[in-house]
């Protein structure tokens, strides 16, 4: 059954229920002494509940799609309605609201507005006009009918253009809602490619990782022991492998001191890794004229230096040691000086050309340990950190939390945490596009970091547009005040992006140790229950964990 059957089925089945209605009040009134005699009212109501009972006939049998057909059922129906109307003073009023339902089911039909316009007033003139025929030289019953006339037509007039409106309105809709589905399988589709391109970019990020390993294996090979460039290799913490290469080169080379020396071109400081022979006094001395003598100019252009007849005379750093030969070898890579290796012996002669190979390969190998440690970092601070926020991730955060809450209570000491979550957010992504949407969560993201370090805390992104504060060391109900000013600073900023603004706010939720909760899980539990709280209250409010929380639920 198409729809417009199946509409005017029930449109028909509420009509017929209608007249019945009708039927049991003029009845009741009969019965009750309001009324003596129907006259022709119950006639009329039957006959119109029989055209309704053939239209359905109709309907079941698929005849009543012809236009014609239909005007011809509603017309009928139409003509009762009007004689009740107009000779049945008693239920004129409920039959002049059937007589204007019954236009507008014919207007919410898909059938010309022309059409259902003209066949809409035409019943309640011609039962006017014959009324007026019987009674013309009754004053009040020509204004009456004239009354009744008009007022038909103006709402027939009112109501067929407001819901045409509707009609037109809804279409509209309809049109705007499906270009909207358009444009959200287009940017899904282009979400999967830029997905696709990410992974491949990671493999390739992950082949040129394992290239430049294999090249530093292979030069590695070629000069120095196996035992050294497997060290390297696998040890990342930078501090633990120079240590660790002083060790080998004072092992392998049997020099009496071995001094990796790490230069800071950002302000100038040194960091030294010694193994030595000699007591810790003398190496302070060391370290204090090894930078200020003219090795420091040697390293800088990147020059080797080899003396197998060095001696305190030539060089003031070597006060205090006993020093024959000596290796100085820069870590540098293209313009890049990161410091020297200096190797020392008693022995005068002890070094050769073969060993100042050996400490170019380690200098090299040092100097790949030292960018690579300084990549691992970087690595590890992409690893912890949110891409778009620049601010702390969630895998941060579960080791963070637990180690900071564990300090607390260890310390005896307060912690407070919240969580929030930026209202309404999909309507920024959806109203104003999905780069306004990243706007909106770079600011808060910013306001968040200004505000935590104020007090020494941590704000991580805890997944979409959700939130995670830690502030160490401070009671709850400060926290409470504290974040309360954070919302208000979000609250009363207007985000101004590409051409378009928009207000932001936020729900917040806020738990804390020792006030509420008893351990982690207690703290984030707590502490989204009480945002979720601010949400039910009407979202942009600050909610605190109720104290007696962990009571009720132990």
């Amino acid at each position: 059954m198409r729809r417009f059957e199946f509409s005017e089925k029930k449109y028909t089945n509420i009509n017929i229920s209608l007249f019945l209605l009708i039927i049991i009040y003029l009845e009741t009134n009969k019965i009750s002494g309001v009324l003596t005699d129907l006259g022709d009212a119950l006639i009329f109501l039957l006959a119109g509940i029989l055209i309704m009972i053939l239209k359905t006939y109709f309907i079941e049998k698929g005849y009543l799609e012809k236009k014609y057909l239909y005007l011809a059922f509603k017309i009928a129906e139409l003509l009762v309605i009007s004689y009740l109307i107009y000779y049945h003073e008693i239920i004129s009023l409920i039959a002049s609201v059937i007589y204007l339902l019954i236009v507008a089911e014919m207007i919410l039909q898909d059938f010309r507005h022309k059409s259902v316009f003209i066949s809409s007033f035409f019943p309640i003139i011609m039962v006017g006009l014959l009324k007026l025929k019987t009674e013309f030289f009754n004053y009040e019953i020509l204004i009456n009918v004239s009354c009744i006339i008009l007022i038909s037509i103006i709402f027939i007039y009112v109501i067929d253009s407001t819901l045409t409106n509707f009609k037109e309105d809804a279409e509209k809709d309809k049109q705007l809602l499906n270009e909207l589905q358009q444009k959200n399988k287009e940017l899904y589709k282009k979400n999967n490619e830029v997905e696709l391109l990410n992974k491949e970019l990671q493999e390739q990020k992950e082949e040129m990782k394992k290239t430049v390993e294999n090249f530093r294996n292979s030069v590695a090979e070629l000069f120095i022991l196996r035992e050294i460039s497997s060290y390297i290799g696998s040890i990342l913490d930078i501090e633990q492998l120079l240590e660790m290469v002083c060790d080998m080169i004072m092992g392998i080379m049997g020099v009496d001191t071995c001094s990796i020396i790490v230069y800071n071109e950002k302000d100038g400081s040194l960091d030294f890794h010694i193994k030595s022979i000699y007591s810790q006094d003398v190496i302070e001395k060391f370290k204090e004229q090894v930078w200020s003598s003219f090795i420091h100019s040697k390293i800088k252009n990147k020059e080797i230096i080899m003396d197998n007849n060095s001696s305190e005379e030539k060089y003031e750093f070597l006060k205090g040691r006993k020093v024959g030969s000596l290796v100085a070898v820069p870590l540098y890579k293209a313009n890049k000086t990161y410091g020297l290796i200096l190797a020392e012996h008693s022995l005068e002669n002890y070094f050769s050309v073969s060993s100042t190979d050996l400490f170019k390969a380690v200098s090299m190998q040092v100097t790949m340990a030292i960018e690579n440690a300084k990549l691992y970092e970087q690595m590890e601070d992409i690893a912890i950190k949110d891409g778009l926020t620049k601010i702390y991730n969630r895998l941060y955060l579960q080791n963070i939390l637990p180690q900071l809450v564990g300090e607390a209570i260890a310390n005896k000491k307060p912690i407070a945490v919240s969580i929030f979550d930026i209202d309404h957010f999909k309507q920024f992504n959806d109203t104003y596009g999905h780069l306004f949407g990243d706007e909106v969560l770079k600011t808060v993201a910013r306001f968040g970091q200004e505000m935590v370090d104020k007090y020494d805390g941590i704000i991580a992104r805890y997944g979409g547009e959700e939130f995670f504060i830690i502030l160490p060391d401070m009671p709850l109900r400060k926290a409470a005040k504290v974040i309360e000013e954070f919302r208000k600073k979000i609250e009363n900023y207007e985000l101004r992006y590409n051409g378009q603004n928009a207000k932001i706010t936020a729900s917040f939720g806020v738990s804390g140790y020792p006030e509420v909760a008893d351990n982690v899980e207690e703290l984030i539990k707590t502490a989204d229950d009480a945002m979720y709280l601010s949400k039910r209250q009407g979202r942009n409010l600050v909610s605190i964990a109720p104290p007696n929380l962990k009571i009720q639920e132990s």
